[in-house]
């Protein structure tokens, strides 16, 4: 932590300007603003709530508990992101994600941090080059889903995030563990899904506690971070067992992500950790972004023809 003459040292060496725009509260603490927030998650509002964030300005100051800042403005994301990447760690942010998915990309700073993200990238370059043909069955059964769901449908109207997920985990399990998540008995995948979305929900709300994570711990969150733990160890003992028994090699022509991270860990539990990790961006961060994308496209009327060129293009 800066001391406030470092604090403004540090501004000025990199022409940082002061946030002027703060969220107005109530409450003392701003104790009100954390309720909203917290009633908003399990209203499925937290995109709204969210929304008014972004309108009040590009960067704001927030002081729940503590002062904090959010920010949509691209210069400010470019900077935690890539250029000033060094400047910035986790924080508290680890301890509401580290009993669900343990040591990763979401929960480490500096070199194991470096180390977990090369691993990852060498993965991510070898999928680009494997093209897009992976992806057909599972679009397929996206469609098909959809339109059964339709069909189904009183009203016609389909809730398209459920869909989203299944899709997501699908994609994420078949590329990067070896076999679609589909492959399990009907009973593992409900349990999975429960178990998952229980304790993402749980984690999200230990994230926005900050450093009082430990406070929030409810009851049956241990055993669904327990049982999403063990579902990924399944997919990292087969694969490595697989590799033990028929060699690297054959191994790795289809555990190839599981097998790269053993050579680079040699521990079977940080491989069952980054799975998780990849797992979340993979089936979380991408279904949320496929809704989100529908969300704003007819916004971007103007721009449809060069979006259309572009995809096709890609």
């Amino acid at each position: 932590m800066l001391l406030p003459q470092e604090d403004e040292a540090f501004a000025s060496a990199h022409g940082c300007q002061p946030v002027l725009a703060t969220l107005p509260y109530r409450w003392p603490f701003a104790l009100d603003l954390l309720k909203r927030q917290w009633d908003a998650l399990p209203a499925k509002r937290l995109l709204e709530f969210q929304t008014a964030y972004m309108a009040t300005a590009p960067t704001i100051r927030i002081n729940v508990l503590g002062e904090g800042y959010i920010t949509t403005d691209p210069g400010n994301i470019e900077a935690v992101l890539t250029t000033r990447f060094d400047d910035f760690v986790m924080g508290v942010r680890r301890l509401g994600l580290l009993t669900l998915l343990g040591e990763g990309v979401f929960t480490q700073d500096g070199s194991a941090w470096k180390h977990s993200r090369e691993i990852l990238r060498r993965q991510f370059a070898r999928l680009r080059e494997d093209g897009l043909a992976a992806f057909t069955p599972h679009v397929d059964d996206l469609l098909d889903s959809v339109a059964r769901a339709s069909d189904e449908s009183a009203t016609g109207i389909v809730d398209l995030q459920p869909h989203f997920f299944e899709y997501t985990l699908a994609t994420t399990t078949d590329l990067l563990f070896g076999e679609p998540h589909s492959s399990l008995p009907q009973a593992d995948r409900d349990a999975l899904r429960d178990n998952f979305d229980y304790a993402s929900h749980i984690s999200a709300i230990r994230l926005r506690l900050a450093e009082f994570a430990w406070i929030y711990r409810p009851r049956g969150y241990r055993e669904a971070c327990r049982g999403v733990r063990q579902w990924a160890q399944f997919f990292a003992d087969k694969a490595l067992d697989y590799m033990e028994e028929h060699g690297e090699e054959a191994a790795s022509e289809r555990y190839a992500f599981i097998v790269d991270l053993w050579k680079g860990m040699h521990d079977r539990q940080l491989v069952r950790d980054q799975l998780l990790h990849v797992l979340i961006a993979g089936r979380d961060t991408t279904a949320c972004l496929l809704s989100w994308t529908l969300q704003v496209t007819p916004s971007l009327s103007p721009h449809k023809p060069k979006l259309t060129r572009s995809t096709v293009s890609t």
